[in-house]
């Protein structure tokens, strides 16, 4: 079983090193990039979900990223909650962005409004 400490170490991880991102309005996905591949294992073996892939983007050093999309972000992001200081306000959208809705493809209009609404809320709040 998983501590209250183990996932207060993953949201402080996930506060520095994570990104959650909507893309094009119709997914959901959250990024836990780092060079060490065995704490991204860790991770994975707790949520057991999640693909971890190479994120080489400097020449210097490997990097890894674990990504979880859509209901997986969510149940990524649950118990990270009551720890997050720096991405609390992203993880409470990501939670408004994917209520209600099993496919972003079959939006009601009011969906679709309340989307582009959250998104672009999103993009604020990643970009400050």
């Amino acid at each position: 079983m998983t501590t209250q400490g183990e996932y207060a170490y993953i949201a402080g991880l996930f506060d520095g090193e994570g990104t959650i991102h909507i893309s094009n309005q119709l997914y959901l996905a959250v990024r836990l990039r780092n060079t060490n591949k065995a704490i991204l294992k860790w991770i994975q073996s707790i949520y057991k979900m999640g693909h971890i892939y190479s994120d080489n983007r400097s020449p210097n050093k490997p990097c890894y990223s674990l990504e979880l999309a859509s209901y997986q972000a969510l149940s990524f992001l649950k118990p990270l909650l009551p720890y997050l200081k720096i991405k609390q306000d992203q993880a409470t959208l990501a939670f408004q962005f994917q209520q209600g809705t099993t496919s972003g493809r079959d939006l009601t209009p009011s969906q679709k409004r309340i989307r582009e609404t959250i998104f672009i809320e999103m993009s604020r709040l990643n970009h400050r």
